[in-house]
């Protein structure tokens, strides 16, 4: 009888047990497959109405139509975009608070300031989708015709040109920092809220010159000339301008631009994100905004984006101490 009741309970254990067994690589994918469950937030790091700010916003609007949840973007900046990012990383590391990051916040700001998270393992990477699209730009009506007129000029009048940037841990001022020292030239630096800021400090006469990847429309309409660029390259559109390098400069703008999340966020969640914004950043909708904004698209998925910054700190840690600008 006993034999009986225990072969009986045995069996009605392995029913209960059986569906729990079987339900549990559900229960393990269910982050990614009931994300998002409400609406997410980009958080932008600097002002609005700059690059960063303008694309990131076309681009969470694209990836919300398949993600099925809204993507509200709030503009918290404040050092560089040290602080923002220091704010998504302390929200829950579920996938609904992203980062949208820039040279400056994972790279050169890092390296020049004491930062409060590492950027190799305190995030984790969902998509690049810019390519380089930086010069040295000066009004429309300036009188330097090249930028070999605006260093003679600086050699005349030491510290009187004046140029904004974000602030002396934003990459802009890195490369203003490698032409001083490479042309023995010095210039007066006015830090700003945000890279439009000191844009608009330009066109209105404020400074005589920036660093800057949010020219292109400002040339176009006839408000900005571009002097050089900061990229490996000529552009395709300004085939005229020559680059620093040409000129003797020995530096290039270690160009990112993309979406990043704390690396504690299910893998899961990462790949559902990095899919969906991987398909936007592709859609013709946001490459025809970069093209108005001559800024070329350059799509690099989560882990080559993570490799391709793990490749750049060593180069450019050994350039900032060189130039004594590394955070001690």
């Amino acid at each position: 009888m006993y034999r009986h009741l225990i072969t009986a309970v045995r069996a009605l254990l392995t029913l209960v047990a059986a569906p729990l067994w079987l339900a549990a690589p559900a229960m393990a994918a269910q982050p990614a497959a009931g994300f998002p469950n409400r609406p997410i937030t980009l958080v932008v790091p600097f002002p609005p109405g700059g690059l960063t700010d303008v694309s990131a916003r076309r681009l969470a609007d694209l990836a919300a139509q398949e993600l099925g949840q809204p993507i509200v973007v709030e503009n918290r900046p404040g050092a560089n975009g040290l602080i923002g990012a220091a704010n998504v990383l302390r929200a829950p590391a579920d996938g609904h608070t992203l980062l949208a990051v820039t040279t400056s916040v994972v790279l050169i700001g890092p390296l020049l300031t004491k930062a409060s998270f590492d950027p190799l393992t305190d995030l984790d990477y969902i998509l690049n989708y810019a390519g380089p699209s930086h010069a040295l730009v000066v009004r429309a009506d300036s009188p330097y015709r090249t930028l070999g007129d605006l260093l003679a000029d600086a050699k005349a009048r030491p510290g009187e040109l004046s140029f904004g940037t974000v602030g002396t841990s934003d990459t802009s001022f890195f490369g203003v920092s490698a032409l001083e020292r490479a042309k023995g030239v010095r210039f007066n630096h006015i830090p700003y809220q945000g890279a439009n800021q000191s844009l608009m400090a330009v066109v209105s006469g404020e400074t005589t010159f920036a660093p800057t990847s949010n020219y292109g429309e400002m040339v176009k309409a006839g408000k900005l000339r571009p002097l050089a660029l900061l990229d490996p390259q000529r552009s395709s559109e300004m085939p005229d301008v020559p680059t620093f390098t040409e000129l003797g400069i020995d530096w290039q703008f270690p160009w990112i631009t993309g979406i990043a999340v704390s690396a504690q966020t299910p893998d899961a969640v990462r790949r559902r994100l990095e899919a969906v914004f991987l398909d936007a950043a592709r859609s013709d909708a946001f490459g025809g905004l970069l093209a108005r904004m001559s800024v070329p698209l350059y799509v690099l998925d989560g882990d080559a984006m993570k490799q391709d910054l793990a490749e750049k700190i060593p180069q450019y840690r050994q350039i900032a101490d060189e130039y004594g600008l590394l955070a001690q």
